[in-house]
């Protein structure tokens, strides 16, 4: 069975890389030939990090227009393919009139999404319409999938997952570190996500004046927070696990808006797989990933926040045995390992499948919360 996956980037964008560039050795050792198209590269992620806007602007409208027209040449030679899969849109901000001619051309296209872009402006519009025609989606969470089987009866909801045998606990970590030691509380993201680091500020400066607490942000460039000490780390593929196995904390705060609650919550399974204590906004699907009090902690509020992480600071055992269970946890629910199989499986499916196929779906759906 041949596939071609239209992606958003290269495996230097997180949404690409987690969503299909991992899961390539499961496809092909099932038989399933697997095609991966990306639009961007690393150059667009570069271009992201300028300070000065109008530059970006104007290197943008360059660079985007060149990836668009390798889009093109990339959709002409496609020959027989079982499933197309187009990750959010082919071609952003433009409407969706290629996706329409596959269609006509009896081409089945799966729409992928692991945010609520449809939120934006622009989207509002055009992704219902993707969904309308398309043969199905796959989603990464139920408030996508709820959104989706508005437009779309085959609704497949497949988690962001991550790699347990890249992921995992320091073979060399202290189980019980001295009181004195330094606790690290980490934030790993894409810089577009950094003002989200202004719901936790607060509380980190408190922890800093009262105990010996490091803030470290893992990003393409440091955040803006005025009056705390951040100790900035440079994000790259090859040293992030090591980077966050030196850490003790994950926390990953969020508003209670729509937007967030379209969240995957990759950097808690990041965290969690390599056996990191952590605290997480409980919203969207956070609240399915972190059982609050088990293998977590929830935090609304600033009280929360500052109770949370200075429990976790201040009482190794409890951080121990919170980073223990919340490994499991991926292990068992979160990991590419598991999900590897099922998503080939359900390629298979897809392929089988009629449009719209009705009462299947429900099962479908159901089946993958898990």
């Amino acid at each position: 069975m041949k596939i071609v996956y239209f992606a958003k980037c290269t495996d230097i964008g997180p949404s690409s890389r987690y969503r299909i560039v991992q899961y390539l050795p499961y496809l092909r050792s099932r038989g399933l030939d697997v095609t991966v198209k990306p639009l961007f590269g690393a150059t667009y992620f570069w271009l992201l990090t300028w300070r000065a806007k109008w530059l970006q602007v104007v290197a943008k409208a360059i660079y985007v227009p060149v990836r668009f027209f390798k889009r093109a040449v990339d959709l002409l030679p496609l020959g027989h393919v079982d499933v197309i899969v187009i990750e959010g849109q082919l071609f952003p901000y433009c409407p969706a009139t290629i996706e329409r001619l596959l269609v006509r051309l009896k081409r089945k296209i799966v729409i992928e999404l692991d945010d609520a872009i449809y939120l934006t402006r622009f989207h509002q519009r055009k992704i219902p319409a993707l969904l309308r025609i398309a043969s199905g989606a796959i989603v990464g969470n139920q408030t996508l999938a709820q959104y989706a089987q508005a437009f779309t009866d085959d609704v497949i909801v497949v988690p962001t997952v991550v790699d347990t045998d890249r992921f995992r606990p320091a073979e060399s970590s202290t189980v019980h570190p001295h009181q004195s030691e330094v606790m690290t509380i980490v934030w790993v993201g894409l810089a577009y996500n950094l003002p989200y680091l202004e719901l936790l500020a607060p509380t980190i400066r408190e922890l800093q004046r009262t105990d010996r607490v490091r803030f470290r942000v893992i990003s393409s460039r440091p955040p803006r927070l005025p009056g705390l000490e951040v100790d900035f780390t440079p994000w790259t593929f090859g040293s992030e696990v090591e980077e966050l196995q030196r850490c003790h904390i994950g926390v990953m705060p969020l508003p209670n808006d729509e937007w967030a609650r379209g969240k995957c919550g990759l950097k808690l399974l990041q965290y969690m797989a390599v056996g990191l204590a952590v605290v997480a906004s409980p919203v969207g699907v956070n609240r399915e990933i972190v059982q609050d009090g088990a293998n977590g902690f929830w935090a609304q509020t600033e009280d929360e926040w500052h109770s949370r992480l200075l429990s976790l600071c201040r009482d190794s055992t409890l951080r121990v045995r919170m980073g223990q269970v919340a490994r499991r946890t991926v292990e068992e629910r979160y990991s590419l390992r598991v999900w590897g199989p099922r998503l080939a499986e359900e390629y298979r499916n897809l392929a089988n499948r009629e449009k719209n196929p009705g009462a299947e779906c429900g099962a479908v759906c159901s089946g993958l919360k898990g």
